[in-house]
């Protein structure tokens, strides 16, 4: 075929080409195949500017982009070559759209004629279409992850229930987006100190490590830290052996050779840094990249300042709850708890029985070694009470010298008049023994009133119970002869 019809040919074909999805390999192959006889050109090649891959795991070292294309730069300019290397010549033509130009073809002529310069200016402008296709589904694609990425990051975020579980979430977010081997994130208090260290991807060794030589340490003591700060914005490294480096931080206990480093800087002020990298390769950090990192580091931020501040909530919560359910100087529950339990044991089917304990002699010890001692005193004995009644007996303080236990029964616990009356012996020995306070013995006695309780009293039971455990309680005083039990049972 003539070189006037192999060309026309090869229009065609590129004509036809273009209106699927194609790549600019098949190009160049094309015009291989139809310039190449006899020996016209012999190879071909196409550079691209450098544009940013889709985020997420890279191909192997020699696969990169699929077979035939080297890349110069991890994401740096392509290459894409078929047939030779070097010929008797070249024929080059820039890759034009829009005005702005994306690369440049290649012909590596033989020894045949040379195709005209209307065929090789339509080739590179065929060519420059499916680059310019291609960056863009790339560019779509990177836009697409990366607001996936910050989707997942605030989703998931707004669920996590601690400080731990914010900090895992980001730095799994940060190294599936990124594609990196190893991520981290430290999480500092109100005074720039490193708390807690979570990573992923991290071997046991080197989280021990990254423990050891973080927590406790101030952040800004990191070069990468002061300079994220003094920037106000990520560090990404594409050669960490060129950085100065602190030792024994983040980047040299994780051996990374790249990184990203994102400061999380809260509108409180910062509050840790996540960092993402490899530990088998170097890296060119794209700008879209580094536009992803400052995305990442402000949700990143939020969502661990909130999950501190959930958590500092619910911490407060807890501890007045605990207040609110608890003597403050014995740490035993309440008045209202034992109340509340005990409505629950009178409409339960088990038997149950609430045993009144009053101090003999209290008012003595804070009358001679005064109310401190009496303090300690009171500490002491529902230490002892606690220790003796079985569980899940409760133990309560009433107010002054006044406690309250509730023994419960259940499958294989059995409560019952002589059961309560036993253990309310123990409760009066271990009362009894002394305590040391401030090198002086105080000792009391217990007056013990006990009133078994049946299965199925019922809720209206309950000012009946305490009735009959406090006639019980003053009996014991009066009489002095131990524990008593009440003389009318409580009906169920």
């Amino acid at each position: 075929m003539d070189p006037a019809r192999e060309h026309t040919a090869l229009l065609a074909e590129l004509l036809e080409l273009t209106a699927r999805p194609t790549a600019p390999a098949d190009v160049l192959a094309l015009a291989l195949a139809h310039l190449g006889p006899p020996g016209a050109v012999v190879g071909a090649a196409v550079r691209t500017a450098g544009r940013p891959r889709p985020p997420g795991p890279r191909a192997p070292p020699g696969r990169v982009g699929g077979p035939g294309v080297r890349p110069a730069g991890e994401d740096g300019p392509e290459e894409v070559r078929t047939g030779a290397a070097t010929g008797a010549g070249e024929l080059r033509a820039p890759l034009l759209v829009g005005g702005g130009e994306l690369g440049e073809l290649t012909l590596v002529t033989g020894d045949g004629p040379p195709p005209s310069p209307h065929v090789v200016a339509v080739l590179a402008h065929h060519l420059a279409v499916v680059v310019g296709t291609t960056l863009l589904q790339r560019e779509r694609e990177f836009d697409a992850t990366a607001a996936a990425a910050v989707r997942r990051l605030f989703e998931g975020g707004v669920r996590a229930t601690s400080v731990g579980e914010a900090a895992r979430l980001l730095a799994r977010v940060t190294a599936d987006v990124f594609g990196t081997e190893r991520a981290a994130v430290h999480v500092t208090d109100a005074d720039g100190v490193i708390r807690t260290v979570y990573g992923v991807g991290v071997p046991d060794a080197v989280a021990a490590e990254l423990d050891r030589c973080l927590v406790g340490r101030r952040a800004d003591a990191s070069p990468v830290w002061r300079r994220a700060e003094h920037e106000l914005r990520p560090v990404l490294s594409g050669d960490a052996s060129r950085d100065p480096r602190r030792t024994g931080g983040f980047a040299q206990v994780m051996g990374l050779r790249s990184y990203a480093a994102m400061p999380l800087l809260s509108a409180t002020g910062p509050v840790g840094m996540a960092v993402c990298g490899d530990v088998s390769r170097t890296r060119a950090w794209t700008s879209r990249e580094r536009e992803l990192a400052r995305r990442l580091a402000l949700q990143g931020a939020l969502v661990v300042d909130s999950a501190r501040m959930r958590q500092a909530e619910r911490a407060h919560l807890a501890e007045v709850t605990a207040l609110a359910h608890t003597d403050a100087l014995t740490g035993l529950a309440n008045r209202r708890v034992l109340l509340e339990a005990l409505a629950g044991a009178c409409e339960g089917d088990d038997p149950a029985a609430l045993l009144l304990v009053d101090l003999d002699g209290f008012k003595q010890v804070n009358d001679t070694l005064g109310h401190h001692a009496g303090d300690v005193l009171l500490q002491q004995v529902a230490a002892r009470l606690r220790a003796v009644v079985p569980v899940p007996g409760l133990v309560a303080r009433l107010g002054g010298d006044e406690f309250a236990v509730l023994l419960r029964g259940g499958p294989g616990r059995v409560v019952d008049a002589g059961s309560a009356l036993a253990v309310a012996r123990r409760l009066e020995r271990v009362v009894a023994e002394p305590v040391v306070v401030d090198g002086c013995d105080a000792s009391v006695g217990a007056s013990v009133g006990v009133a078994p309780l049946p299965a199925g009293a019922g809720a209206a039971a309950v000012p009946r119970v305490l009735r009959a455990a406090d006639e019980a309680m003053y009996r014991s005083k009066r009489t002095a002869a131990g524990p008593v039990v009440a003389q009318e049972p409580v009906p169920g």
